[in-house]
């Protein structure tokens, strides 16, 4: 039976975002997701649902990574930030994964983006189960 997932995917290519999709059902997922290309329709996702990832293209015609990650930083967002992209400097990388992005997924290995989500989601469990312990264990 596939896990429930809703994805934030800010992404200006609908094949890219696609193909995204894909390797998360591929990986277990039943996929609910947003595609956003832009500043303003990243506000308006983030003030309109709760999701579970964040997934974002490096550099969009109308927005990049870094001016994505700081409107969810900036709404006070804790979602896991993971940054899928063709192309992107190791050091450039880096800065943003210090800013707050959980990780780099290059588009031409996909294969490790199931495992980085499912990761950085077991992470978030047992954060909010320290923060909460009462939800402990509970589903």
């Amino acid at each position: 039976m596939a896990k429930p997932l809703n994805v934030l995917l800010i992404e200006d290519s609908e094949d890219d975002a696609m193909l995204i999709v894909h390797e998360l059902q591929h990986g277990g997922y039943e996929v609910d997701f947003e595609r956003c290309d832009s500043a303003a329709a990243i506000k308006d996702a983030l003030a309109r649902r709760v999701w579970d990832v964040i997934i974002s293209d490096h550099a969009m015609p109308r927005i990049c990574a870094p001016e994505a990650l700081h409107i969810v930083k900036d709404s006070m967002i804790e979602t896991p930030f993971i940054i899928v992209s063709g192309w992107m400097d190791e050091k450039l990388a880096q800065s943003i994964k210090r800013e707050g992005a959980r990780d780099f997924v290059p588009k031409n290995k996909l294969e490790r983006l199931v495992p980085v989500i499912e990761r950085e989601l077991k992470s978030g469990k047992k954060t909010e189960e320290k923060r909460n312990p009462a939800k402990k264990g509970k589903k």
